[in-house]
């Protein structure tokens, strides 16, 4: 079938915040996040294949100093839009992908970069009726916005997030 739909999931292997630690008062990400969302793919002739997936994730930001400690989760939804290439075997395939990603952030999250690149690797397992895709994502976030201390904003995010994702489409 050319077009297929799906449930993508997984986490994050980098953290959403750098590491800052200034004078005791330190700000970094106190949990890895999760990824979760539907796609869509539609494969083409020739190995090739476009995919949208529309991925909810929170992220997880902590400030502490010697007597306190605060924690804060922060939802956003990534939008990657990806061209994808399959070759190999019919029953497990490789794939490579790359393509734009859009974020929307909550109010308290507006510093954070909403475009982005995004390249992965996986493979395309069939399974009867259902295609189990594990992959490793990269996606390289824009800088964040250059007012970062005027606009209330905890401290800059990682612009380099790698996620390993699970796919299972029908």
């Amino acid at each position: 079938m050319p077009l297929s739909i799906g449930l993508k999931g997984g986490v994050s292997l980098t953290d959403a915040y750098k590491d800052n630690n200034n004078g005791g008062l330190r700000q970094y990400s106190d949990a890895k996040d999760y990824i979760i969302g539907p796609f869509a793919e539609l494969r083409l002739p020739f190995g090739l294949g476009a995919e949208a997936d529309a991925l909810y994730r929170p992220l997880s930001f902590a400030v502490s100093q010697p007597n306190f400690k605060s924690s804060t989760r922060f939802s956003t939804w990534e939008f990657p839009i990806l061209a994808k290439y399959r070759f190999g075997p019919p029953i497990i395939k490789p794939y490579i992908d790359a393509g734009i990603s859009f974020r929307s952030t909550t109010s308290n999250t507006r510093y954070l970069s909403n475009k982005g690149f995004t390249i992965g690797a996986g493979l395309d397992i069939k399974a009867l009726i259902i295609h189990i895709s594990p992959e490793l994502r990269y996606t390289r976030w824009g800088d964040d916005a250059k007012e970062i201390a005027n606009s209330g904003a905890p401290a800059y995010s990682n612009v380099n997030q790698v996620e390993f994702l699970v796919g299972l489409a029908f």
